[in-house]
């Protein structure tokens, strides 16, 4: 029985939501997904293979002395996680309602008053967890209150993506029951697999599949995969991949026609691209979009809201999840990042796009979606985070112009009217370097430099330095270490400076440079001295890389965002500008510090740096040197 209850919709008044008894729920509208076709199967869903797991995932779904649970499934595209959550919480609660939520806000106007004995199904939570009004831990806590039960999927990577971001989001998360989903079948599931077999076709033709795990079979990951490797042409390939990155930069609406065209233009070859935008979707859309095993496709339609409207396509999860790790650090090209950026309206998408930009040094594609989100969806966090980039490349009447316009929206914004204080500061003090920066003095540039480089903290700490704070040259130090300053850190070592000497050793120490710690200690310096004597070997230090690397680049293969951090740390070490800079391309957290702390170590002239910093990349990773506002 279907029935419909009010809420309120994100712009007020009372909107219809659908509510079902939990065995009356459709399973392909609780986010499972199409599975191949046998000839001989007469139900939508293939016999349930029974898991591991399922005995602590029904009792995480018990209530406890009246209080419902919060369980999360967390597991890569097409692992059964939402297939078991559906069994299990069938099982356990048929008679009770269910309701999908629409967004977030529908569940943070519901908190007050929520209804009884209703199960929440949260199927992609990454969803809930993004733009201007995320689901909150008070929200969930709320709805546990009064009896009910939340329950979530969400791929792991975009999870610590999330939860490193955000410490409300860790904090929400940190309450939730996590059940992990492994990739592959264990030995006894596979054992209870051969045996549901033997009543089910669709099973046994899963288990036949050698280049899968069952669950991936069963959801056509294979032919989803041999659809994009070999595609009936270049257009189909390209709007596939389109899709594919549009996901993997975050973009997580369905996506129109005239968007992917847009964006297909930088897959195609010169000859490719001179038939008509009609043309290539003519030819790219019956493959795209054609049924395998069943309903499975590359591509899947959207309904707008009415009857016979195209909100636009979604590219299957396994397929997006699979071309995340296969094009992980494929540079996405200009026409694409241009094509998303302008047509993507939703603001949780706008937001993660900007973050996509910035953490790959592609500026100038996170300055148009800040600024967006700044006019276009009034997001206070966006207009300052855009302000911060105009003033590291200079531009300070730009950046002050940003902050005015909010504080005239909001004069009582008191953050905003700090920023703009502190900008107009900033450009005061730039103005008044520049007639010597300009005159040839190189302290006024590189004063200038470091100004815009961190918002004058560097400037602020070097002052407070000469005033003899002690804590302050501590902290200078700190930052000169963290942006590979090592000529100045070297300088300071050499005047006696017993934090500079340290941060100076234990950089020669990661870089393995027994030879120059030698000569520092046959200096007299005591700390190059002590370092020297636990020196590990090369062979030693080699070995130890060789296993860090291997085990960090798996840990960031599942999302881990403390690994990823640890992976560029890694890798400025060893000194490995390529690998760093393929991490960058993958948007790896951490990885622009390191890859500009690398240049700034081995000796990039200053100015080239100093752009780098400012104006980042270009699409395909080139530099980026043709913005002429630059002071320097």
């Amino acid at each position: 029985m279907l029935t419909r209850i009010g809420t309120l919709g994100p712009g007020g008044g009372a909107q219809p939501l659908d509510r079902v008894r939990v065995d009356d729920a459709m399973p392909r509208d609780l986010g499972i997904h199409n599975a191949i076709t046998a000839s001989d199967a007469d139900d939508d869903l293939p016999a349930y293979v029974e898991r591991d797991f399922d005995f602590k995932l029904r009792a995480a779904l018990t209530p406890n002395a009246g209080r419902g649970p919060f369980v999360v499934m967390l597991g890569s595209s097409s692992t059964g996680k939402t297939r078991s959550l559906y069994e299990a919480v069938r099982e356990i609660y048929p008679d009770w309602w269910l309701i999908q939520p629409p967004h977030a806000e529908y569940l943070l106007e519901l908190k007050n008053d929520p209804p009884g004995r209703t199960v929440f199904w949260l199927d992609e939570l990454q969803q809930y967890l993004s733009g201007r009004s995320p689901l909150t831990n008070e929200c969930v806590r709320s709805l546990l209150r009064h009896g009910n039960v939340v329950v979530g999927t969400v791929w792991p990577d975009q999870l610590g993506a999330l939860t490193s971001a955000s410490p409300e989001i860790h904090r929400l998360m940190r309450t939730a029951i996590q059940i992990s989903v492994p990739g592959r079948l264990s030995t006894a599931e596979l054992n209870q697999a051969r045996g549901v077999a033997e009543r089910d076709s669709r099973i046994r033709q899963a288990l036949d599949t050698q280049d899968a795990g069952l669950t991936q079979a069963l959801a056509g990951g294979p032919a989803l995969v041999m659809a994009w490797e070999q595609p009936a042409n270049p257009y189909a390939k390209a709007i596939i991949t389109a899709a594919a990155d549009s996901h993997r930069l975050g973009v997580h609406a369905p996506l129109g026609e005239e968007l992917l065209a847009e964006a297909m233009y930088g897959y195609l070859r010169p000859a490719q691209r001179v038939q008509t935008t009609e043309v290539w979707l003519e030819q790219a859309r019956p493959h795209a979009t054609r049924p395998l095993y069943g309903d499975v496709s590359a591509l899947s339609p959207v309904d707008g809201g009415k009857p016979g409207s195209l909100a636009g396509y979604v590219v299957a999860d396994y397929l997006a999840q699979h071309l995340r790790k296969v094009r992980r650090t494929e540079p996405v090209p200009h026409e694409a990042w241009r094509a998303f950026v302008e047509g993507v309206d939703r603001p949780s998408d706008l937001r993660r796009l900007a973050d996509a930009a910035m953490s790959r040094m592609r500026y100038c594609y996170a300055e148009p979606a800040l600024r967006r989100l700044a006019t276009a969806h009034d997001d206070t966090v966006a207009a300052g985070e855009l302000s911060d980039l105009l003033i590291r490349q200079g531009r300070f009447e730009r950046a002050t112009e940003v902050l005015r316009r909010r504080l005239d929206d909001d004069p009582r914004d008191r953050a905003i009217g700090r920023r703009l204080a502190r900008a107009q500061e900033l450009w005061d003090r730039v103005e008044r370097l520049q007639p010597r920066a300009d005159a040839g003095d190189r302290s006024a540039r590189g004063r200038i430099a470091e100004i815009l480089i961190d918002g004058g903290l560097s400037d602020d700490l070097r002052t407070r330095e000469r005033d003899g704070d002690l804590t302050a040259a501590e902290r200078l130090v700190e930052l000169l270490v963290d942006r590979g300053c090592l000529t100045e850190i070297r300088e300071r070592a050499d005047q006696g400076q017993v934090v500079a000497a340290e941060a100076l050793a234990d950089l020669y120490v990661a870089w393995g440079e027994a030879d120059l710690l030698r000569e520092r200690a046959e200096k007299g310096d005591r700390t190059a001295e002590r370092r020297l004597s636990r020196m590990p070997s090369a062979r030693a230090r080699q070995a130890s890389a060789a296993v860090q690397m291997e085990e960090l680049s798996a840990a960031v293969e599942e999302g881990k965002p403390e690994a990823a951090v640890q992976l560029s740390a890694l890798l400025f070490d060893l000194r490995d500008m390529d690998r760093l800079t393929a991490e960058l391309d993958a948007g790896t957290e951490g990885a622009a510090e390191r890859f500009l702390a690398l240049h700034t170590a081995t000796g990039t002239p200053p100015e080239h740096t100093a752009r780098l910093r400012a104006f980042g990349l270009n699409a395909d990773g080139s530099q980026l040197l043709d913005h002429d506002s630059f002071p320097l």
